[in-house]
């Protein structure tokens, strides 16, 4: 008996060991398997984008391509097409297809109803029930002699009420009152303009003295260095591309190549910038490949978090917040 039980808990602690290996390794791999990515662009007459994104040695797979006309995404699991954005636009207008028609035979539902009562009505006897009681014509004169005087009598009260208004006397203020006020209410805004002026220096002095702070500042300097790491690891790491690009005016083409000359210091000559100086024109072909590991971004995440001086700073900029 005794052996059965040892037997059953070694089968048991085998299946444990098997599930935590598997784990680890499916956790392992998302970490540290990267996700790679390759797009391919041209511009100029017509627009052309192709894109391609695989994670898990191909497991998991997507595709891009755009036009200037037609655009599609698809995502691939071992093979299996699990979404395709052209079938989704299909979905959606037969859906469309579907509420219009819908909505076109409830409207032809409504006319036919509304021409069948107008028949129903039409129909000899409909008008007024032979049951119906009649009024005759010394009644409708009654009537009329009632609403009359009911009038007569509202427009009385009316007077009456308008007669005593015009009784009560009103209060007539002085012209010193009205000065008084006036002063007074200009006197209450520059009040509150001077008071409104000394809250924003405040609020300056503390964002000021919070951005001087040593710790503060170095709290951004490594926070800089943490999104340099982390966009430096995004960015293709195979990259070519030939642009040609002109706005029409000399002065903001140059200005312009010299804010594309930044790329060169992370890419070089990899990259062929022709500006055009007399023409407004934007051409070119585009290449791009790199990859993305999730422990990278995960350690340079937890390295910023586990910092000191980011720590203090976070609290430092809680108390800002407060005192703001």
């Amino acid at each position: 008996m005794l052996s059965v039980i040892l037997t059953i808990l070694k089968i048991i602690g085998i299946i444990i060991l098997v599930l935590l290996g598997l784990v680890l390794s499916i956790l392992l791999l998302v970490l540290f398997v990267p996700i790679r990515y390759r797009v391919k662009a041209e511009h100029g007459d017509a627009l052309m984008i192709n894109g391609r994104v695989s994670w898990l040695m191909h497991i998991i797979r997507a595709r891009i391509h755009k036009t200037d006309n037609d655009s599609r995404i698809w995502i691939r699991i071992f093979g299996f097409l699990v979404y395709d954005s052209s079938k989704e636009k299909v979905k959606k207008e037969k859906k469309i297809g579907k509420k219009s028609n819908s909505k076109k035979a409830r409207a032809k539902k409504a006319e036919q109803k509304e021409a069948d009562s107008e028949k129903f009505d039409n129909r000899p006897g409909n008008g007024i029930n032979d049951n119906s009681e009649v009024k005759s014509d010394t009644d409708l004169k009654i009537d009329s002699e009632v609403d009359t005087e009911v009038k007569s009598d509202i427009k009385s009260d009316k007077i009456i009420s308008d007669s005593q208004e015009t009784d009560i006397p009103k209060s007539k203020i002085s012209l010193k009152t009205k000065v008084v006020n006036f002063f007074h209410n200009i006197k209450r805004k520059i009040i509150e303009f001077f008071k409104k002026l000394l809250n924003i220096k405040n609020r300056v002095h503390l964002i000021i003295s919070f951005v001087r702070e040593e710790v503060n500042k170095e709290a951004f300097r490594i926070s800089f260095a943490s999104l340099f790491k982390l966009i430096k690891h995004i960015l293709p790491t195979k990259i070519r591309s030939n642009l040609i690009f002109g706005t029409g005016d000399p002065c903001s083409t140059g200005q312009i190549l010299g804010i594309l000359s930044i790329i060169y210091s992370f890419y070089g000559d990899k990259i062929k910038i022709t500006p055009d100086f007399e023409n407004k024109v934007l051409k070119g072909s585009h290449y791009a490949k790199g990859r993305i590991r999730l422990w990278t971004i995960l350690i340079i995440v937890i390295k910023l978090l586990l910092d000191k001086r980011f720590k203090e700073f976070k609290m430092n900029y809680q108390q800002l917040k407060e005192a703001l």
